[in-house]
Formats: C-alpha cells, sequence, structure tokens
C-alpha cells in the first residue's frame, strides 16, 4: 500500500471565524480559502480544553487531558503515551517538526533535560541536537512567540548566528511607537518581516518538502506560534489593516452579570498587563481580562494586527502549497489545517483565554485536503481535536483498534457523509490556581452546558441556535431546569467529574 504524504498545519490561538472561508470580510486568506475549495472545512470543530499545551498533546494522542495527564501548562507529555507520531514511524514515515510544540514546559530546569524549555538550550550539546521527540525523528525548534522567539531554539540560534543585529527587533523597545498604554501588548515588530520567526518557519518547511525522499512517506507539522498575543506583526503586514476598519467585538450590557463571578477577578489589574504576566506567580492559566478599561481604538487595533498576524501565516501556506506542486508530491498529500484554541479578542468584554469554554474559546478551524477526502465540503458535524488521531491514521492506512484514543474518525464526513458521527462533545478545563473554577461542559448542536463541580451556584447554559455566540446565560432560568438536569446528567454519566488526575506541576509555564 502506497501512504500518503501528511503535512499539518497549526496556528496558536487563532478563531474559527477568523477566515475569508468562515465568512470573516475583513480577513484576507486566500490560499487558506484555497484549502478549504479544494477539501472539506468542518465549522463546528472544538478542542477540549482551551489552554495551549493540554490541547496540543490532545492533538497528537487524541485523549482528553484527563488521560493523557498533560492538563495545565507547566507540565510534560509523559513519554510513554503513545503519540501519532509514533505510529507513523512504525509504518516507516519520516516524521519532521518546524516551529512550536509547547509539550513541555518552557521555565522547566535544565536538569530535566527537556528541549522545549529554555534552559535546555543554555547548554552548548544542545547546538548538536535536532531530535528526537515524541516522534518526530528531527525538529527546527521555537520557542515562545513574539518578543521571546528569540531565547531560545533553532529559530534564536539562527537569528543570533546569521543576523545578531536583529535580534533586538524582535523587542518592543524597538517599535516605533510605544505600545498604548490600556494595552501594552500592541506594537508593530521592527524585524524585517524575512527574518521574523513565521518566514523562517515556512522556510524550514520547504527545505524538508524539498529534501524529502520519494521513496518514503512523510510527516511534516509545521506550527506557527501566532496569532498569539502579544499583538506585535512586523510592519509589512501590520500596515495592510487599519483599526478604524475593524468592527467592534460584541458585548453585550450586562452579559458578565450573568455568568459566574470570577470572570473579572482572575487576573490583577492596576499597571500593564505584561509587568504583571511575568511577574505573576499563581494565576489562572489563559491570563484572561476585561476590556473595560481598554479603549475601542486600542481594541480594534489588536484586531487589525491579528490579521496582519493571519494574513503572514495564510502567505506561509502559500508557499508551502507551491513547494508541494512544484516536487510533485500535491497527488499525494494530505494536508490538514487547525489551531490549538482560540481568542475571546474582546468579545463578552474578555481578552485572551481562561476558563469558560465560549464557543470563541473552544472552537477553531478544521480544514482537511487530499486524497480520499471530497473537495468543497463544509459540514456542521460536531468533531473535536480528540479525532485527529484516528482520523489521521485511517487516511494514512495504519490499523488503529477500537479504545486506542478517545476519539473517534471523521474519515466519513471527508467522504460525504451527512450525518454527524457524534451527538454531543466534551470539554474540561483543569485550574492552575482557583478549584473551584474547574468546569466540564457538554456540547450538542443546540446547547452548551458548563457546571463547576466545586461551586454549585455556578453554570452557564446557552441555547446555540437563538444565541450561538453565547450572550445570553441561561443556566438560572427555571424554564430551562429540564434542559439543564438532562446535560447535568449525561455529563454525570458519561463523563464525571476528574480532578485529582495529572501528571507532576513543574513550573509556571
Amino acid at each position: 500500500m502506497t501512504h500518503p504524504n501528511i503535512i499539518w498545519i497549526c496556528t496558536d490561538q487563532q478563531r474559527s471565524d477568523s477566515l475569508g472561508c468562515s465568512g470573516n470580510e475583513h480577513a484576507n486568506t486566500p490560499n487558506l480559502d484555497h484549502l478549504a475549495a479544494r477539501g472539506t472545512r468542518f465549522s463546528r470543530h472544538h478542542t477540549p480544553m482551551q489552554i495551549c499545551s493540554p490541547s496540543r498533546a490532545t492533538l497528537f494522542t487524541g485523549l482528553y487531558p484527563r488521560n493523557h495527564g498533560l492538563i495545565t501548562n507547566g507540565r510534560a507529555l509523559d513519554t510513554s503515551i503513545p503519540t501519532l507520531t509514533e505510529s507513523l514511524v512504525k509504518t516507516g514515515y519520516s516524521t519532521h517538526s518546524v516551529g512550536k510544540q509547547h509539550l513541555q514546559p518552557i521555565l522547566a530546569s535544565a536538569e530535566l533535560n527537556m528541549p522545549d524549555s529554555r534552559a535546555f538550550w543554555r547548554n552548548d550539546r544542545s547546538r548538536q541536537w535536532n531530535g528526537p521527540y515524541y516522534g518526530f525523528q528531527t525538529l527546527d525548534l521555537l520557542l515562545g512567540e513574539s518578543d521571546t522567539a528569540a531565547i531560545a531554539g533553532h529559530y534564536a540560534n539562527w537569528l543570533r548566528e546569521n543576523h545578531a543585529e536583529a535580534v533586538k527587533l524582535l523587542q518592543v523597545e524597538a517599535a516605533a511607537d510605544r505600545p498604548p498604554a490600556d494595552l501594552d501588548e500592541i506594537w508593530v515588530s521592527a524585524i524585517p518581516a524575512e527574518l521574523h520567526y513565521n518566514s523562517w518557519i515556512t522556510s524550514r518547511a520547504v527545505h524538508f518538502i524539498e529534501q524529502a525522499a520519494c521513496s518514503r512517506p512523510f510527516f511534516l507539522f509545521v506550527s506557527y506560534p501566532d496569532p498569539h498575543h502579544p499583538f506585535a506583526p512586523p510592519a509589512e503586514y501590520a500596515d495592510r489593516y487599519h483599526y478604524s476598519d475593524m468592527p467592534l467585538p460584541r458585548a453585550d450590557p450586562g452579559e458578565l452579570e450573568r455568568v459566574p463571578d470570577y470572570y473579572g477577578e482572575l487576573f490583577p489589574k492596576g499597571q500593564g498587563f505584561r509587568e504583571l504576566y511575568w511577574a505573576a506567580t499563581d494565576d489562572e492559566a489563559g491570563s484572561m481580562i476585561t476590556t473595560e478599561d481598554i479603549s475601542d481604538r486600542s481594541m480594534q487595533q489588536a484586531i487589525a494586527h491579528t490579521y496582519g498576524m493571519i494574513e503572514m501565516i495564510d502567505e506561509g501556506v502559500g508557499k508551502i502549497m507551491t513547494a508541494l506542486d512544484r516536487h510533485g508530491h500535491s497527488q499525494n498529500t494530505i494536508v490538514v489545517f487547525t489551531s490549538d484554541h482560540g481568542e475571546l479578542l474582546g468579545t463578552h468584554g474578555l481578552l485572551h483565554k481562561g476558563p469558560p469554554p465560549y464557543r470563541q474559546l473552544t472552537e477553531i478551524t478544521l480544514i482537511m485536503s487530499g486524497p480520499g477526502i471530497g473537495a468543497g465540503q463544509t459540514t456542521r458535524s460536531l468533531s473535536s481535536h480528540i479525532d485527529l488521531v484516528p482520523t489521521m491514521l485511517d487516511l494514512a492506512g495504519i490499523p488503529h483498534g477500537p479504545g486506542n484514543t478517545d476519539g473517534v474518525s471523521l474519515v466519513p464526513l471527508l467522504q460525504g457523509a451527512d450525518s454527524g458521527i457524534r451527538e454531543y462533545l466534551f470539554g474540561e478545563y483543569h485550574p492552575t490556581a482557583r478549584n473551584d473554577v474547574y468546569n466540564q461542559t457538554v456540547q450538542t448542536p443546540d446547547w452548551r452546558l458548563t457546571i463547576y463541580p466545586n461551586h454549585s451556584r455556578w453554570g452557564e447554559l446557552f441555547h446555540l441556535k437563538s444565541d450561538p455566540d453565547e450572550h445570553w446565560n441561561l443556566y438560572h432560568q427555571p424554564a430551562f431546569r429540564n434542559t439543564r438536569c438532562e446535560l447535568s446528567e449525561l455529563l454525570a454519566k458519561e463523563f464525571p467529574p476528574n480532578m485529582e488526575v495529572g501528571s507532576e506541576l513543574l513550573c509556571k509555564w
């Protein structure tokens, strides 16, 4: 059997409504739109956990965070947990990763010898390292994002060794204009676009395609760290979007009064966000803040810069697809595009991410194209990151037994099935600081229920047909008590609370 090549492109913190093919008239994403036209787009695809490392570990294991153990940032994925890449290597695939991984803590100590940590790269021996790593035979690794991308990793070494003068240009101090006082995460990066980490990632991905041996199928993971905050694209892309053209995010009057009151308590206020972000030691993951003290102009500027970062990634995707065509791989390569999780970006009067599983955080784009995948399809069937491992294995023609993952294969939907493969999805947020924000979610085509087992008065119930963006919480309304009880019983039976799990917490990130 001839196994197809697989290219899996992943971004960080990108909403599902941020592409032209998803109906966004402000986004300029022709290459991703073309990929969707050539394949299948999932419009209701979700992550079971809206925080980076837990979601990324799910991508490679097909397991809920409670089952793979990486339940919060600051932990490492146990090397004994089987991964997609290990299955591919056993079948004869060549596996390579370019960009961000984040399956280990960035602040892990040197004695742990973890390549995803900054401490690892302070050792001279790291200069010879390029794998292995969780089934990846080789890697071009990047740590962090924005101004932290030049601290450690292969990109940082490349930049220092070849363009030492450009290292400082990633820093906010090099920007021509100072960030606004009410949101100090916004600036135009002074680094030339061709030296930016997104360009480096694209270049290394293209290089791998050019060098790929025709005798072996390959799996290439391309992981861009944008559009994660800070909102700091290089000038070439920042200048393409003006803040005044950006619509203000929707935040209905009083909607935060109808949700659990911790929403406005998670992150301290009173000084610059970035100073607090790096100094904080016991804050909840995701750095979710309210936007009440952020001006409309600053919020629109953050949105404009987000579109600039997305367009830069889109151009990189175009170059990768061109390289596939040029080297004769297009007809036998499956291309997947997704993100680890989303971003609130001002919706609901909130910024960044955090414990509440709003659609803007848990719903992300999934596009799949290639042999065995129907073209020009959009499915509204519910799907989850836990489904991607069995789907990839099926598309690669690799046998796998039932029960090896928590997911199910999406291949029937890729081949044109017009009905869903599941009736509901589960999600779960594991806290880093406050046990009361531990929550569990069940979502059906019509409803999203979230309960807080450690706080009986907190809860969220949204009717997704009449309120698709989740602005009106119905949890405490007597008319919807039966729906709340039915969904709560489903959670209790199929996905009972399980907070006391997880690998060892090693550090903050």
